[in-house]
């Protein structure tokens, strides 16, 4: 099995698109921890979205070299690891939040 040429060169563009992205997350990570909100989920949200948008064209260079399948792998270990990470960190500032309110209220 093979890409045809146009998803190979569509998937490739991805690339840029997940780059921008990556991008887009490290200057609001870098803006919360300016505006002291040190459990920001952005950075590893785009990071993890960054990864997806890259399995595409992985997959069709792996359809053409077998070993590109490893970094398929690793790829999909790096978005669930990114996507963990995001997960509990969203889920450290709902606790902080309600904590904050039930101490407001004493």
């Amino acid at each position: 099995m093979e890409c045809d040429d146009l998803f190979f060169n569509v998937s490739g563009k991805l690339h840029i698109l997940s780059l921008i992205i990556a991008v887009f997350g490290t200057y609001k990570q870098i803006d919360s921890i300016q505006n002291d909100e040190p459990h920001s989920i952005w950075l590893s949200l785009t990071l993890a979205i960054m990864l997806l948008l890259r399995i595409p064209n992985q997959v069709c260079v792996s359809f053409r070299e077998f070993d590109g399948w490893y970094t398929v792998i690793g790829t999909l270990m790096g978005v669930i690891g990114f996507s963990y990470l995001t997960y509990i960190t969203y889920s450290k500032n709902v606790a902080d939040k309600k904590k904050i309110k039930k101490d407001k209220k004493k």
